[in-house]
């Protein structure tokens, strides 16, 4: 993760509960520390009906005690009325200023305040309180003198030594904001914001390990403070250890579960655990009903049915579901493996099937598990070989399948068709654009690749009909690389830039769905590979294309 993301996730750790991202990053206040922590000095338990008449101090702890409980208008009466006999009483015109923020009003609190350290120059309260609504504001140059000064008129106050760090931090004064953050956490090492605080930081400024060993010293101390694990996760995931920082959100999520800012960190850090196509997957409506009928088709009491490649465990389940008596689904992705594990017992099925965390072809039949009667599987990338499903089916085919066993699929027929493609020609290879010669930015780009297409969302002209580039039986997959050379008819006149293809895939005899163009699946694209010297083409003539395959790619060339 680099040094911008690093501060991404660090403001994303930081943020109070509860309350959106501030425009400028401010770590988690300390309780009791905000600006309407002053009222914790004055409020003295419940407030009585009516203030005694003549008594000050009454009032401020009414006043205080309905700010305290969500009563600001009452507050403001009762301040009002109080300075309407002692106008220039710095107790009530601060406190009248904090109620003044509480209600939105920032310039009137500010404007107040200030003419509260105007009345008295050493009350260190209504200096904290200003420098507090200053930082609200923004304006942490003028916050950062109004808290140096208070901490010299109380010195041992954590909270004013945690809000200068957090100014400090604010204006970019790393240093200092660390040494504010510290003298906090030396003068109240009971409370765990100031430490936070400092780890957050130390996060910030590209320090991960440095910065996770303080988030392990809070939480050694406050095993339950949600922040230091939302922000242990933060970390975490910035050092490029998504599933122990997946696990540290969930902690906070659970341990403040109304805290949107730690449950949105929690699924943002499980989304990054496995790729994102694993749901429109799930949503392939055809693909999984050509599974389900297939199993329904082919299953029998007694089977012993092995899911490999499982995922989230759908298709084990189908297989349950349409009748066999035991099921080993084999997942080599371990946070995959543990949520199947849980769909699997929350679907009521874990007496009938078993989930590994094992890559299929280390399992031994009589050791890890019997010799399976149906073996379904679904390691097929958009390409059809990306994703290892040659290996994976011949390891399965030869050494896991029972005598007269069955794979499902059966196999698979890869179509491909010559296209020009004008738009993506411009990138393949990078040549000019925009009347700037980019060529040298070609060396980024692998030739040899082929990408994820949507045929009807690309300009493009088909300059031949689809034609076969191979079949493939999954019961016996090829053993070695396959070449052959082809002649193609031309069917249309153009630049030959591309070769696409797709596959159709067969579940059994006659259940078959397909990836190409007219295709019944939804979740897998076309592909397409370019050649670096196209060719032109006219209508009616034949061309030579060479096309082959290996365990995991596909090639051409004309």
């Amino acid at each position: 993760m680099n040094r911008k993301e690093r501060r991404r996730a660090a403001k994303r750790a930081s943020r109070p509960a509860g309350k959106p991202a501030p425009a400028s990053p401010t770590p988690a206040p300390m309780p009791g520390g905000g600006v309407a922590g002053a009222l914790m000095r004055h409020a003295t338990g419940q407030p009585a009906a009516a203030p005694p008449a003549g008594d000050p101090d009454a009032v401020l702890r009414l006043a205080a005690g309905h700010l305290q409980s969500g009563r600001p208008d009452l507050a403001a009466k009762h301040l009002q009325e109080l300075l309407g006999e002692h106008p220039d009483d710095p107790r009530a015109l601060q406190l009248l200023g904090v109620v003044l923020f509480q209600q939105g009003d920032g310039e009137g609190a500010l404007e107040l305040l200030w003419h509260v350290v105007e009345l008295a120059p050493d009350y260190a309260e209504a200096r904290h309180n200003l420098g507090l609504v200053l930082s609200s504001m923004g304006d942490y140059e003028a916050a950062v003198a109004a808290f140096r000064r208070t901490t010299e008129l109380s010195p041992d106050d954590a909270d004013v030594w945690l809000n200068l760090g957090n100014a400090e931090r604010g204006l970019g004064r790393f240093d200092e904001a660390a040494k504010a953050f510290a003298r906090a956490e030396k003068l109240a090492p009971e409370q765990p914001t100031a430490a936070l605080n400092r780890a957050i930081l130390t996060m910030e400024t590209d320090q991960p390990e440095r910065a996770l060993s303080l988030f392990d010293d809070l939480l050694a101390r406050h095993p339950d403070h949600p922040g230091a694990h939302n922000g242990r996760g933060a970390c975490l995931a910035a050092m490029g250890r998504n599933a122990e920082g997946a696990a540290a959100h969930a902690r906070a999520a659970e341990l403040a579960p109304d805290n949107d800012e730690y449950r949105n960190n929690m699924r943002e850090a499980w989304s990054r655990l496995i790729p994102a196509w694993h749901l429109p997957m799930l949503a392939d409506a055809a693909r999984n009903d050509a599974y389900q009928r297939t199993m329904d088709k082919h299953v029998r009491p007694g089977m012993h049915v092995l899911d490999i490649g499982s995922g989230s465990g759908l298709l084990a389940m189908m297989a349950a579901r349409a009748g066999a008596e035991r099921v080993t689904a084999v997942e080599m992705d371990a946070t995959l493996a543990d949520v199947a594990r849980r769909i699997v017992a929350d679907n009521g099925l874990a007496d009938r099937i078993q989930v590994l965390n094992r890559l299929s072809q280390d399992l031994r039949v009589g050791v890890d598990l019997p010799a399976a009667d149906l073996v379904v599987s679904e390691v097929l990338d958009a390409g059809l070989l990306g994703e290892g499903v040659l290996p994976t089916l011949r390891h399965a085919a030869r050494q896991l399948l029972a005598p007269g066993g069955r794979m499902v699929p059966t196999g698979a027929t890869v179509h491909g068709q010559l296209m020009a493609l004008p738009r993506l020609r411009a990138v393949n290879p990078v040549a000019e654009i925009c009347g700037f010669d980019l060529a040298a930015f070609d060396r980024f780009r692998n030739p040899a690749a082929y990408r994820p297409i949507t045929l009807a969302n690309e300009e493009h002209t088909a300059l031949s009909a689809p034609f076969q580039i191979a079949e493939f039986d999954f019961a016996e997959p090829p053993t070695t690389a396959r070449w052959q050379q082809a002649t193609i008819p031309i069917t249309a006149t153009g630049e030959a830039h591309a070769v696409v293809f797709w596959f159709d895939l067969h579940l059994d005899d006659t259940i078959s769905v397909s990836t190409g163009p007219h295709g019944n699946l939804s979740h897998w694209a076309q592909v397409v590979q370019f050649m670096d010297r196209g060719r032109a083409v006219t209508a009616g003539e034949e061309i030579a294309l060479s096309m082959g395959h290996t365990d995991n790619h596909f090639h051409f060339s004309i």
